[in-house]
């Protein structure tokens, strides 16, 4: 379940980055961005972690107790058998490699757009509240995925170190596995400090 919401949580951002970029990069694509195809992109979300995560349940992969109130991927093996190998460098691959690339190149470009000045226009002629908007989301949208890749870089670090044969003290490892695993903690902080739009609607649907 942790590695199953932790993969979801990054596809997630990842999709999310996409249409930040199409929205601030490529404007005249907006009508891509629709009920429909968001939709379809959280189905394949949830499958994609479904299945990376089901997968060393149908042994491919493998997982471990981590002897501290939690268990994850046993990256160890991959020195032992070619099968977990190729899981332990698939995942890392498909599932935080790319999506970190992907939310890179994503916000690197609106920022290099922006400074241009053709960045967050939409279609037609938008108001200043539209642009305001849009500007608020994507910079959320890139604080949020610039705390995420801090958060679990280090543990992918130690995963990959551990993966290839090296000793990792159990400390090291459990802070990292901690630290990565906070990121679905401060998401909803960061929304409520940095968005106002999503304080308005937190209010409203609380009546506060």
């Amino acid at each position: 379940l942790t590695l199953l919401f932790g993969l979801a949580s990054i596809n997630t951002l990842t999709v999310i980055s996409v249409t930040r970029y199409i929205k601030g990069c490529h404007p005249e694509r907006g009508h891509c961005i629709s009920n429909s195809s968001m939709t379809v992109a959280l189905v394949l979300i949830w499958i994609a972690a479904f299945f990376w995560s089901a997968a060393p349940l149908l042994g491919w992969g493998s997982y471990t107790d981590r002897m501290y109130g939690t268990c994850e991927i046993d990256w160890a093996k991959a020195n032992f058998s070619t099968i977990y190998k190729s899981y332990i460098v698939s995942i890392f691959i498909c599932c935080f490699f790319l999506p970190v690339t992907v939310m890179v190149f994503s916000y690197v470009s609106i920022i290099n757009t922006v400074k241009l000045s053709h960045a967050l226009t939409g279609l037609g002629d938008p108001t200043d509240r539209q642009r305001r908007m849009e500007r608020d989301v994507t910079r959320v949208s890139i604080v949020i995925c610039t705390a995420f890749i801090i958060a679990w870089s280090p543990y992918a670090v130690i995963s990959i170190w551990s993966a290839s044969g090296h000793p990792v003290p159990n400390l090291t490892s459990i802070l990292a596995s901690l630290f990565a695993k906070s990121a679905s903690f401060y998401n909803p902080i960061i929304y409520f400090g940095m968005s106002s739009k999503f304080r308005r609607d937190i209010f409203v649907l609380f009546r506060c």
